[in-house]
């Protein structure tokens, strides 16, 4: 019918996706400057920041924005569009957010400054990886160690750390950046701008009550904390950030699709074969983005409702890795089809054909996603993450 908005309007049209919309022109425009100097600009940083981007599964509770998962698929879809890496450190704060909602909302607000006016302006970043010894303290702990690959910890106001308890349990401490040091040591052969440096600590002290057990209880109140796998609802972002990086380099190839490749004076976009291989792409990604749409769409009614359908869970987790992997062969297939143009710099195919080489080595793009997405289906007990 003429007029009737689509089942994914709320999501697509949310303030939050506008917004990340709006400062796509900004960041394309600084796109090479954030890919030469390996860091997002601090004033992108702070456009990103007061818009309520980085507080995307920050608990309601706690002033965040607690965002439905669509709604976070889209913000982060809309960024990589723009750039890559920019949409990276977004992500990652994202996901990094809803282990800090483990603790109770009183500590997370008064910790990020939560009654701010316009909401808090943290950035929280870190990693699950247990990478940090423990010593006992009066009141807490003694953290030493180095984190590594933490993206955007050069803009981050927090960092989540893991250790090992004095019980032998795994715990998480969210501490300020300045507990630690920046060592700079990223150089990848993508999403370069996203500087992924080590973080290291030698130690630093942690309130025990700034510290959570990673099979304690979950303090914030919503459905993204009712999911019996919480990687599952982080790992949307990881989609979106496939299915915004793919698509802009099918937006950008098509305005250079006019251009002749070396050694063949036919423009690109006058060869049927590379429309054929553009077509392709273009199906698979759309197709891919849909899947997300409609699986979350589907399923999370079920979580909202304290009763999560772990069949329709399962084919959730089978969008988000399926569209990590779709997007990657989409923009393999267009670094080939566009000829030997397609390796210059000046293009951003290449660039966003390293960014997408180097996301699908995260979590969320390892095979065993593949199988826990169907173990439900075929009658099995549940996998979680690694």
């Amino acid at each position: 019918m003429s007029g009737t908005r689509h089942p994914f309007a709320e999501y697509e049209e949310h303030s939050l996706a506008e917004a990340a919309r709006e400062l796509e022109p900004a960041i394309r425009d600084r796109a090479d400057e954030i890919e030469e100097t390996g860091s997002i600009p601090p004033d992108l940083i702070q456009a990103i920041t007061r818009r309520g981007l980085f507080r995307l599964n920050i608990p309601a509770r706690s002033y965040g924005e607690q965002a439905h998962p669509l709604v976070v698929f889209h913000v982060i879809e809309a960024l990589a569009h723009a750039d890559a890496s920019t949409a990276w450190v977004v992500m990652i704060a994202s996901e990094v957010s809803l282990l800090a909602a483990y603790l109770p909302n009183a500590v997370l607000s008064q910790m990020i400054g939560g009654e701010e006016p316009g909401g808090p302006s943290c950035r929280i970043v870190g990693s699950s990886r247990v990478m940090t010894t423990a010593e006992p303290d009066e009141s807490g702990y003694r953290l030493s160690g180095r984190l590594n690959f933490v993206s955007g910890v050069e803009h981050a106001t927090h960092v989540v750390a893991t250790f090992i308890d004095f019980e032998d349990q795994i715990r998480f401490a969210l501490l300020p950046q300045r507990a630690g040091t920046v060592i700079e040591t990223w150089d990848a052969m993508g999403l370069r701008g996203t500087g992924s440096h080590d973080w290291e600590l030698d130690g630093a002290f942690a309130q025990k009550a700034h510290t959570w057990a990673a099979l304690g209880p979950i303090c914030a109140e919503g459905p993204q904390w009712n999911v019996p796998d919480r990687s599952l609802v982080a790992w949307i972002a990881n989609a979106g950030h496939a299915v915004g990086t793919a698509q802009g380099a099918l937006d950008d190839l098509a305005e250079a699709a006019s251009q002749s490749t070396t050694g063949d004076t036919a423009a690109l976009r006058d060869r049927e074969p590379f429309r054929l291989e553009f077509a392709r792409a273009q199906a698979e990604v759309a197709s891919a983005r849909s899947l997300v749409q409609e699986t979350w769409t589907r399923a999370w009614p079920s979580v909202e409702q304290d009763e999560p359908d772990l069949k329709l869970l399962g084919r959730c987790r089978l969008a988000n890795v399926h569209a990590v992997h779709t997007c990657v062969d989409a923009v393999e297939r267009l670094f080939r089809a566009g000829g030997t143009n397609a390796a210059r710099r000046t293009w951003t195919l290449e660039r966003r054909w390293r960014d997408l080489q180097t996301a699908r080595q995260h979590g969320a793009a390892l095979e065993w996603n593949f199988d826990a997405g169907v173990r439900a289906q075929l009658g099995l007990p549940p996998r979680r993450a690694r």
